[in-house]
């Protein structure tokens, strides 16, 4: 679902690589033990590809 305030724009979004944006909508279910496991999953497959990824949040 395509809300929030102070998202990063979509020219920014297609520039850079983002993850785990706009993923669930109202109606689903997404717990913080899923998030924590996409994270890690994530961050994994980054550092697979000898990358160091940027970890933003936000509230």
């Amino acid at each position: 679902m395509n809300i929030g305030t102070d998202k990063v724009p979509d020219d920014i979004l297609q520039q850079i690589p983002h993850h785990e944006i706009n993923i669930v909508n109202p109606d689903e279910t997404y717990t913080s033990g899923q998030r924590k496991n996409d994270t890690y999953r994530i961050i994994s497959e980054i550092h697979a590809r000898k990358k160091i990824p940027m970890i933003v949040g936000g509230t």
